[in-house]
């Protein structure tokens, strides 16, 4: 078992949970499609306490710990700046089948983040994202954005057992996921004809400022424990990525979270 090291001392910790983690097998594209019972596999609620008491630390005796519930992953975005207003950045434990920092096929989310968001001040950068077209926030690279608005000291991303392959390289110190430091780059011009090259090391020789490091992890579900309680918590359903079954777990969740009152924001 591997004990995520998020949560230092007194720092404010805050769990990013979407619910398509709690499924046998997962899909890796939101088709739009109808919900319908699937063989996907959703977990029973008997698993999911057992991960939450176990793993996540939850206990209800001592409370349930506030939260919000949302539908779609980008909505977290707003959620998170809000708690970074009020506590200052801090350590997100993101728990999802995806990373959620943008596919790179048909997502030019990190083109746009390196060679014009970053360029923007950071407390301007939250306005200046872009809402339409290949560079838009979704809720496939929302966590790029939070990166890039500076709102975290440290990311693990819990991930499912057979997922965690899909790291965005570009946002990570020197282009490799393996250091395990998240350092984003400005990089004013050059972006573009790299790309077209397909070349790494012209990328890495371009002019650029770099963006403060994030410690990063990368732990599966499997091997997850929480090292520290959580302050607070967001639950997604991710109706594109997740059977109706799933649905019956948001009770249970309910049982620990606290959804109505959400206090800390």
């Amino acid at each position: 078992m591997i004990v995520a090291s998020g949560g230092y001392g007194c720092r404010y910790t805050v769990a990013d949970i979407d619910l398509d983690l709690f499924l046998e097998r997962f899909d890796n594209i939101d088709c739009g499609r109808h919900r319908q019972p699937s063989t996907l596999g959703a977990w029973s609620p008997e698993r999911l306490r057992l991960f939450l008491e176990e793993k996540c630390g939850f206990n209800p005796r001592r409370g349930r710990i506030p939260g919000r519930f949302i539908v779609d992953h980008d909505e977290a975005f707003d959620i998170i700046g809000a708690l970074a207003a009020r506590h200052g950045a801090f350590d997100l434990i993101h728990m999802d089948s995806h990373a959620d920092l943008g596919t790179g096929m048909f997502d030019r989310t990190w083109v746009d983040v390196g060679s014009r968001l970053l360029g923007v001040d950071c407390h301007q950068r939250p306005a200046a994202i872009l809402r339409e077209g290949d560079a838009k926030m979704s809720p496939a690279n929302y966590l790029a954005f939070v990166l890039a608005c500076r709102w975290l000291k440290s990311l693990i991303y819990v991930h499912h057992p057979s997922g965690g392959d899909d790291l965005m390289p570009f946002f990570f110190r020197d282009f490799d996921v393996a250091t395990n430091v998240i350092e984003m780059r400005f990089v004013p011009e050059g972006i573009e004809a790299a790309i077209q090259t397909m070349s790494p090391d012209r990328l890495r020789q371009l002019p650029h400022r770099l963006e403060p490091a994030i410690p990063f992890q990368k732990i599966s579900s499997t091997q997850f424990a929480a090292a520290t309680p959580f302050d607070f918590i967001i639950v997604c359903q991710s109706p594109g990525y997740t059977p109706i079954e799933t649905d019956k777990l948001i009770p249970v969740l309910s049982d620990y979270i606290d959804f109505e009152i959400a206090t800390g924001i």
